[in-house]
């Protein structure tokens, strides 16, 4: 139950760091799959399965206590929804549409040839290749709010029309959704009776994960960690914010100042 749940915790906290460290989207996708191997795979797949299913849950007990918690839970596996869809295959990209329900089908041959070059025209606009997807999905544009942020879809009439490369937005919708429902209930479940019952068992173990420190350990001395007057130039290139950097430079501008002075000035 806890080891779980702090291996899915330690994926949900890389993502947060990269996020803030603000890593484009190559570099996410390339980080949460280090960070899903990392903690979260297992020789046996039916055991990864198991895992996933499981330390998803018990996170949501654990985040499901107050809003800012929900919020932040909620970004953070959307991510990792996110990342992971993308790195599926398109057959299992198929196969998760099917299992969330989605209400949409594919744009009809006849109504793909009468705008097909408004696609055209929006995929050489993004880079893409002027010869464009034949699959798309016409939805309701406020579904998928990032893609016409960006402008990656062609807008008609109230309608965005979604490739099949792009559906990911769809899914993530429908991802964030159903969670942010299922964590507004399991709240509910835990306020009524979980906490009271489970309070000389899982309560302890449920309240201390949300503040669980994940990071370097400084509390303990460290001799690789000692730094020397000599090592202060090169820490100032590399380490140093600018401000600390003008200071030291004003210091010592400042130093040698008064080392040229008369004694007497000085005093």
């Amino acid at each position: 139950f806890e080891l779980f749940a702090i291996d899915r915790l330690r994926v949900l906290k890389g993502i947060s760091d990269g996020l803030s460290r603000g890593k484009r989207p190559e570099e996410m996708e390339k980080l949460v799959s280090e960070l899903w191997k990392a903690h979260m795979r297992h020789q046996d797949p039916a055991e990864t399965l198991n895992k996933d299913i499981i330390s998803h849950f018990v996170l949501r007990l654990v985040y499901c206590r107050t809003e800012e918690l929900r919020k932040w839970f909620l970004s953070m596996e959307n991510t990792l929804f996110r990342y992971r869809f993308r790195l599926e295959s398109p057959e299992s990209q198929r196969l998760l549409m099917s299992e969330f329900q989605l209400p949409y089908k594919a744009l009809p041959h006849s109504e793909f040839e009468a705008v097909k070059d408004k696609l055209s025209q929006v995929a050489r606009s993004i880079g893409q290749s002027a010869s464009v997807e034949s699959v798309f999905f016409k939805v309701p544009f406020e579904e998928v709010p990032d893609l016409v942020a960006s402008r990656r879809v062609f807008l008609s009439k109230g309608y965005a029309y979604v490739a099949m490369s792009q559906v990911v937005s769809l899914v993530v919708t429908q991802f964030r959704c159903n969670i942010s429902k299922a964590l507004v209930l399991t709240n509910r479940k835990w306020t009524a009776t979980i906490k009271e019952q489970e309070k000389d068992r899982l309560t302890p173990i449920v309240e201390a994960l949300s503040n669980a420190y994940f990071g370097p350990d400084y509390s303990q001395p460290n001799d690789a960690t000692e730094i020397s007057p000599k090592d202060i130039d090169q820490l100032a290139r590399t380490s140093f914010p600018l401000c600390m950097r003008h200071m030291l430079e004003k210091v010592r501008h400042l130093k040698s100042y008064v080392h040229d002075l008369p004694f007497d000035q000085v005093i």
